[in-house]
Order: structure tokens, then sequence, then C-alpha cells
């Protein structure tokens, strides 16, 4: 779930040769560009659509999703979460590669700003890195500690940060066999 970039999907896919892997973006753009660098791969099936509308009927061993999950409401987010959990298999994990609000105003403030530096020194153009200012007024973000705390809400045991960058956070929880 979340935006299927081509980079993430090459990593599992590269970890993981024979998966089955289901893209979800409601995003047709966002697909295409997955379908062209993934031709030929039989193993991997493009939804467009709004995945928090849609009903999973099958169980899966990993659910991932890639910064997409701070642009829904807290209540929203808490929800897709519940439905992440309820289409694990037993043992089956759940990662979360997102950005997250500072713990305290000033920490968010130094977090985003050391954001802004990297990204102007960032080889993006000018364009580019005000497209990217504009799509961060929509952003939702949770604390981390929030965020963790809904993992351990919805039953998942394991629940951790395993690497974290200033507002960028992958989480990490097992559903229990």
């Amino acid at each position: 779930m979340g935006q299927p970039t081509t980079s993430n999907t090459a990593f599992l896919l590269n970890r993981y040769p024979e998966a089955r892997i289901i893209l979800i973006d409601i995003s047709e753009k966002m697909l295409e560009v997955a379908r062209q660098r993934f031709s030929g791969n039989e193993n991997i099936k493009y939804v467009v659509g709004d995945y928090t509308k849609l009903n999973l009927s099958e169980e899966f061993n990993m659910v991932v999703s890639a910064l997409s999950i701070h642009h829904l409401e807290d209540s929203d987010k808490k929800e897709l979460l519940r439905k992440c959990y309820s289409v694990l298999k037993p043992n089956g994990i759940f990662i979360n590669a997102d950005q997250v609000i500072g713990e305290t105003p000033y920490i968010d403030s130094l977090n985003k700003k050391r954001w802004k530096e990297s990204i102007e020194k960032s080889s993006l153009l000018e364009e580019e890195i005000l497209s990217a200012y504009e799509r961060m007024k929509l952003d939702k973000e949770a604390t981390l500690k929030q965020q963790l705390e809904w993992l351990t809400e919805i039953g998942l045991e394991d629940v951790s940060c395993i690497y974290k960058y200033y507002t960028f956070a992958v989480m990490f929880g097992r559903k229990a066999s």
C-alpha cells in the first residue's frame, strides 16, 4: 500500500525475487512508471484506487507503505492500520516508511530546517523544490511515538522504529502467529 515507488519495489524484488506484489496507488501516472520499470514481471499486479477504500480478500506475508500514510487524518491512519493488520498472515510484517512530525515544536523546526537545507543543496530543479514545498502544506504527520503506539494498539508485536533520519522514519510490526 502507499506509493509504489519503483525503488522500494525493486528492493523487495531483489530480496524476494519470487514475491507476488500488489502495487496500489490512486495515481495512474505513478503506476505507469512502475509498469514500465517492471514490464515482463508477471508477479506484479497494478491496482488504481484509494487504498483506504479497497477491500482486499486475501492475506499477505508483508504489507509495505512508503511516503503515503502521512497524507491521512489521524482517524483515517488508525483505520488503515487496522485494515493492514487484518490482511496480514500470522507472522506477517507491516512496514511503513513515512514522514513524522518532531516530538516537540522545537525538534520539528530543527528537522524541517535540516530537510530544507538538504533539498536546496540537492540536484533538484527549482520548480521541483517549490513543488515539494507546496505538497508539504497537505501533510498531516503524526509523531513517531504516536504511530508506534497505534501499531501496538492494533495488535502488532515487536513494534519498533528500525530507522529514523530527521522527519523520515521506518516503522515495523509483526502479527503474532
